[in-house]
C-alpha cells in the first residue's frame, strides 16, 4: 500500500491520520493540564480543537504547538503551559490550498517554534535576521512557477503536494537555505535570498522537501530505520556524517527528486539553459540515489515497511 510513487489518495489517508492522531494528542495533553487553567479557558481550547475536521488541513504550527505543550508539561513550565493554549484558541489551524507567510506575518511565538524546529541540526545555531517584503515575493513568485510546472508535466506529485503541502514560510538567515521539520509537518521553510539558479532548481526544492514530508507521515507510526542515531555513514546529500535515517530519507526524497526532473525535462517546458541545468541535475542524483541506497543495503536494519518503500524507491530511481 504505501511507496515512494507519488499517490494522492495514499497521501489524504496518511494525512488524516496523522490530524486525527494530532488532535488525540492535544486533547490528552489538555486534559493533563487542566488544573493550570480557569473553567472557561478549558472549555474554550476542547470547543477549539473539536472543531477542526481532520480530513481537512491543518496549520503547521498546531504540529508544533503539540510539541512544545508535551515538552512544557515534562518540565511543568506552567506560564508557557498557558501560552500554548492561548495560542490554541487564538489562532486559526484548518488551512486551505498552500500559503505563502513570512517571519514578520506570523504571531511572535510561532517565529520561536519556527525557529526551534528549523535550526536544532545546526551547530551553534542559526541567526534569523527577519524577512523583506522583495524576498518574500522572490520566493512567492518562483515557487508558485514551481508548482506550475509540475502540475504540467507530474500530474500525480502535484496532486500530492496539494495535500501534503498547506505552508511555505519565508526567513533569512546566513547559515540555511530551505528544509521541512516533523514538528511543523505540512510546512516548508525557504530562506529568501537563497540563490535558485534556475527554475529547474525549484522543483528540485519543491519534490524534496515535499518527500521529507510524505516520509513524515509514515514514519510516525513506523520508525522505519531500527538503527540507533549514534551510528553514522557518508550521506550523498550532506557533507558530514549521518544517522541511517537520515541517509534512508536522502534516498526517498532524491529518487522523487528524479521522477519530478526526469517528468520536466520530457515535456520540453523549459528553456534552453534551464533544460540543460534540469538534465545535469538528473545526472548528479542518479549518482547521488546510488551512493545512499548502498549504505542503507550495506549497513540499515529496517522495518518491512522501511524496505518494502525502500525497494519502491528503486523503481522510482531507476
Amino acid at each position: 500500500m504505501f511507496e515512494a510513487l507519488p499517490c494522492e489518495k495514499r497521501a489524504l489517508f496518511l494525512r488524516t491520520a496523522l490530524n486525527k492522531a494530532l488532535i488525540s494528542s492535544l486533547l490528552h495533553l489538555l486534559e493533563v493540564a487542566e488544573d493550570v487553567f480557569s473553567p472557561e479557558t478549558y472549555q474554550r481550547s476542547l470547543e477549539k480543537l473539536r472543531s477542526l475536521n481532520p480530513e481537512k488541513k491543518f496549520s503547521s504550527f498546531l504540529y508544533a504547538l503539540n510539541t512544545a505543550f508535551s515538552q512544557a508539561i515534562m518540565k511543568e513550565d506552567i506560564e508557557k503551559i498557558q501560552i500554548i493554549v492561548q495560542n490554541i484558541i487564538e489562532n486559526r489551524f484548518q488551512i486551505e490550498g498552500i500559503n505563502f507567510l513570512s517571519v514578520k506575518d506570523i504571531p511572535p511565538y510561532y517565529c520561536e517554534l519556527f525557529e526551534q524546529s528549523s535550526s536544532f541540526e545546526i551547530p551553534g545555531g542559526a541567526t534569523f535576521t527577519g524577512s523583506s517584503p522583495a524576498g518574500h515575493q522572490r520566493i512567492k513568485s518562483l515557487f508558485q512557477q514551481g508548482l506550475d510546472l509540475i502540475s504540467k508535466s507530474c500530474e500525480d506529485l502535484y496532486k500530492e503536494i496539494q495535500v501534503f503541502l498547506g505552508e511555505i514560510l519565508t526567513f533569512d538567515s546566513p547559515q540555511m537555505k530551505y528544509g521541512s521539520s516533523f514538528n511543523l509537518f505540512g510546512l516548508i521553510y525557504i530562506r529568501e535570498t537563497f540563490p535558485f539558479d534556475t527554475i529547474a532548481d525549484v522543483v528540485d526544492a519543491l519534490a524534496h522537501e515535499t518527500g521529507h514530508i510524505h516520509l513524515y507521515s509514515l514514519s510516525a507510526d513506523d520508525p522505519l530505520v531500527l538503527n540507533p542515531p549514534e551510528e553514522r555513514y557518508p550521506a550523498p546529500l550532506r557533507k558530514d556524517l549521518r544517522p541511517l535515517i537520515g541517509i534512508y530519507h536522502a534516498s526517498f526524497v532524491v529518487s522523487r527528486v528524479l521522477y519530478a526532473l526526469r517528468a520536466l525535462y520530457r515535456h520540453k517546458l523549459l528553456s534552453e539553459d534551464d533544460q540543460t541545468r534540469c538534465a545535469t541535475l538528473i545526472e548528479e542524483y542518479k549518482l547521488k540515489y546510488t551512493l545512499g541506497l548502498e549504505t542503507i543495503q550495506k549497513h540499515a536494519k529496517m522495518t518491512s515497511l522501511g524496505q518494502d518503500i525502500l525497494n519502491s524507491t528503486m523503481k522510482l530511481a531507476s
